[in-house]
């Protein structure tokens, strides 16, 4: 026969071991959820040609600055110089017209990616074009 102070005290531990197990799931759930939004990157410069997807189409890159109709020789240098994966983003967004999740599904990246290259493209095109202008 139990006593009093016995039942007590089990029916702490239970509360407790009911509290502990919720408070270890909830903080499991909270880390992989974490986890999921912190989705590791790798620059394109860091990888080789060899590891990159290459996307053919009738139309070539290898002659992505012809495709421009540049009106500066300046610009069309800049652009030359750009890695050859974010010239096909530039392409495909403002030749072609594609939208970003687009160029995602066929370059088999996330679409803010897309993002970040265009916006890292267009920074170096607009650092190269005021450089040469001081």
């Amino acid at each position: 026969m139990k006593t009093a102070i016995t039942e007590s005290h089990d029916e702490l531990r239970a509360r407790f071991t009911a509290w502990l197990e919720t408070t270890i799931y909830r903080a499991r759930l909270k880390y992989i959820h974490k986890e999921e939004r912190n989705i590791p990157t790798v620059s394109l410069e860091s990888l080789s040609d060899s590891c990159l997807y290459t996307y053919d189409e009738p139309s070539s890159y290898s002659s992505t600055v012809s495709q421009f109709d540049f009106e500066e020789e300046r610009l069309a240098n800049a652009f030359a110089n750009l890695p050859i994966k974010r010239q096909q983003i530039l392409t495909m967004l403002f030749v072609e017209e594609r939208k970003p999740e687009e160029i995602a599904r066929i370059l088999h990246c996330s679409a803010q990616h897309v993002y970040d290259q265009r916006y890292q493209a267009l920074r170096k095109l607009r650092k190269a074009l005021t450089e040469e202008d001081t």
